[in-house]
């Protein structure tokens, strides 16, 4: 063991086993752990209510678990991340800083200007991946070109030869000793007075934690993959991991999901094993997702505020606030997206299935502009990823090359009938049609009148008639996209000589906000053969291109269960829908302004899909 004295900057890497960066300054001598909040620096992309309590709990327990190690954890609260880095540095005499790599726009931009920062004042900057199995400079074609599809792309992966090496936690840290200004987890203010209540909920069907990571994960291998591809769109019981919020906070790595899924088909290959081959296989396809999302944000960094596919740009979209708030609500008139949207405003959380289905009514139905879905899924998601939404977003819009087809357009009935036949889901989050026959509950505007009293429901008043006509949304549907083809080909027209440039068209509709980001076409120079990457701006060869939850771990009697409970449910069940509902997130982007100065210069799903897998889970499955 050395003397070094390394700074490690936690982030989305929350935990102790599989942490290249902590592993690393462990064995080069002192460590001084250290998480820093900067609620500015978060911009537009600032955590919702749910995400935030997450994220609270995790640091939690990782500053428990690193205390019992012989360390501690820093925690800062701060206007810039640099200076406080930089008071740490000066505080131990650091000649090192080590972090693990992040892929999204935002961060791969703030993390390339701390690097250039701390380097130019001599400290050596070490960031390693613990994120991903294949980084996105690592996966390009034949021609060095990024991959636009996700077919394309996971294929290749498979083809490369890589080990990947589990790094086993530390037994022992020697902690820097230092002062600065540190606060404790109360003082980040991730939580406040009025959420507490709310929140309260969320800890009994959650256990935020890397090592409730690791129980949740063999929880899941154990006894819940091999029926995975049978009960994965069921709405109900354990269908899919619940894993994603431990993934997107780095509570356990991608390499160890992947690790034990793998052993689990090649034990079942052997026995042949078709049931546990076919789940095993769709799961490892869902973890390919999930290294997709980083991909395309890697490669195309503009994807957070423009399709990928640049004929989007002039889709005209209905930015009509009304019905936007009607969808947050869940007052639509369709049960199934009511219910899930209703389910996603009291819990946080909802099925893979149900994201895709009230996704593409937002879209595909309303016309609304897919970047609004996209922000209020991050405002108010347990798990918000900002990569996997992006994906799921550009992949429901159209936006994608091997997305969902722009022109389809799916019946919430058909859906509701088909993921919910008995509705039993829609009955538990919209209790108005508690009482509905299970032959109306999906479209209770064709029950008789004499059905509908005995049910107790009044259309209009304690429930809402459908708030556009599913024939009227397909022609509006038809007649934007040839809109849009016409806009399109005379924009190309009077490109021809002139100099004129067509903005996004939905660049003329008042944004939620989405955080520009500045990109830097040069690879910063440090100390380490480690160095992240920062992605080059490239012309791509695109067209510019009842969920009950397992119940929570019960230590005492040795088993792990892992759940929102009936009781959980019915009190969370309780959220008001008639307020304007506007997002979980305490501070909007009209109150946190972005922090960057430009952007870019260049510019998760339905039943069927020409690339990508039926349900863009990227464990994501949710």
């Amino acid at each position: 063991m050395g003397c070094n004295k390394t700074i490690v900057w936690f982030r989305r890497d929350l935990r102790i086993e599989d942490n290249p960066a902590l592993t690393a300054a462990a064995r080069d001598g002192f460590v001084y752990p250290v998480y820093i909040w900067c609620p500015k620096e978060e911009g537009q992309f600032y955590p919702g209510r749910v995400s935030r309590w997450w994220l609270k709990q995790s640091l939690a327990h990782l500053k428990q678990s690193l205390k019992s190690l012989g360390s501690d954890l820093v925690l800062m609260k701060t206007q810039s991340t640099i200076f406080s880095l930089l008071e740490c540095i000066n505080a131990i005499g650091a000649t090192k800083v080590a972090f693990n790599c992040l892929y999204d726009p935002i961060s791969l931009v703030r993390d390339h200007n701390i690097k250039e920062k701390l380097v130019e004042l001599g400290i050596s900057v070490q960031s390693y991946n613990a994120d991903l199995l294949y980084e996105p400079w690592d996966v390009y074609d034949e021609n060095g070109n990024a991959f636009t599809t996700f077919k394309d792309y996971w294929g290749k992966c498979l083809l490369l030869q890589k080990e990947f090496i589990s790094t086993l936690p530390p037994w022992k840290l020697q902690h820097a000793a230092g002062s600065v200004g540190s606060c404790c987890i109360e003082e980040l203010g991730l939580e406040n007075e009025s959420e507490k209540s709310s929140n309260a909920l969320l800890a009994r069907a959650w256990s935020p934690g890397w090592s409730n990571a690791d129980k949740a994960l063999a929880e899941f291998v154990e006894n819940h993959l091999l029926e995975y591809a049978k009960n994965r769109q069921q709405l109900g019981g354990s269908s899919t991991s619940l894993l994603s919020p431990y993934l997107h906070f780095g509570e356990v790595s991608v390499w160890k999901v992947f690790q034990k899924v793998r052993m689990k088909q090649i034990l079942w290959a052997r026995e042949e094993n078709a049931v546990g081959e076919q789940s095993t296989n769709l799961f490892l396809r869902a973890i390919g997702l999930r290294e997709y999302s980083r991909y395309i944000c890697f490669n195309f960094p503009f994807t957070h505020e423009r399709s990928l596919l640049s004929s989007l740009k002039f889709f005209p979209w209905h930015a009509s606030q009304n019905n936007f708030k009607a969808w947050r609500q869940g007052r639509t008139g369709y049960p199934l997206v009511d219910a899930g949207m209703r389910e996603l405003w009291a819990t946080g959380w909802i099925h893979n299935r149900i994201r895709v289905i009230v996704s593409s009514f937002a879209v595909k139905v309303l016309l609304l502009p897919w970047k609004w879905g996209m922000k209020y899924f991050w405002d108010t998601l347990l798990d918000a990823d900002l990569e996997s939404d992006i994906l799921g977003w550009q992949y429901i819009s159209g936006s994608l090359p091997d997305g969902h087809e722009l022109e389809r357009l799916d019946d919430p009935q058909i859906q509701g009938s088909k993921y919910d036949p008995d509705g039993e889901y829609i009955r538990h989050w919209l209790p108005e049609l508690a009482r509905m026959p299970t032959e109306w509950i999906h479209h209770p505007w064709d029950a008789p009148q004499t059905v509908l009293k005995v049910s107790g429901v009044e259309l209009g008043l304690n429930y809402p008639t459908p708030i556009v006509d599913l024939d009227l949304a397909a022609n509006r549907l038809r007649e934007a996209i040839i809109k849009m083809r016409e806009i399109e080909a005379a924009a190309g027209a009077n490109s021809n000589g002139t100099n004129e440039v067509v903005m996004d068209n939905a660049d003329r509709i008042q944004s939620l906000g989405t955080a520009n980001v500045v990109a830097e076409p040069k690879t910063c120079a440090t100390y380490s053969s480690n160095d992240q990457k920062v992605p080059m701006i490239q012309t791509s060869k695109v067209d510019n291109p009842l969920s009950r939850k397992r119940s929570k771990p019960m230590e005492e009697k040795g088993e792990f269960q892992y759940n929102i409970r009936n009781d959980v449910q019915s009190e969370a069940g309780t959220s008001k829908p008639d307020e304007d509902l506007c997002s979980t997130a305490e501070s909007s982007s009209s109150k946190k302004p972005s922090t960057s100065r430009t952007s870019f210069s260049v510019p998760q799903f339905c039943s069927s899909s020409k690339g990508l897998p039926e349900s863009s889970e990227g464990t994501t499955d949710r």
